[in-house]
């Protein structure tokens, strides 16, 4: 069974906190990384460690994000304020390509 229109659900945009994730990442006293052995001696525990390790980075990275509100469409906006935007970014890239006085000053 699918959504009602056949189609593919609406993925809900998520937003990752980086800042964030490094700060925990930081920490080293965490249930998942104080079970990891300090001396791995054989292939199974480096399978663990692997495991244990990912899971925390896994963890961490998924606590760090935030969904984003589907209403947040660039293209609800109106055509106009759709053309500026093109017009700003347009300059921000002949700015950054061709670093010319001229185009600085109209970025």
């Amino acid at each position: 069974m699918g959504p009602p229109d056949g189609g593919r659900p609406i993925p809900i945009p998520k937003i990752t906190n980086w800042k964030r994730v490094s700060t925990a990442l930081e920490k080293i006293d965490t249930p998942n990384l104080n079970s990891i052995p300090n001396d791995i001696a054989s292939t199974d525990e480096i399978d663990f460690a692997i495991s244990a390790l990912t899971n925390h980075v896994r963890t961490v990275v998924e606590e760090s994000e935030r969904e984003v509100p589907a209403s947040s469409d660039r293209r609800k906006f109106p055509p106009d304020i759709l053309e500026l935007i093109r017009a700003k970014n347009a300059a921000l890239r002949r700015a950054s390509a061709y670093p010319t006085p001229e185009y600085r000053s109209r970025a």
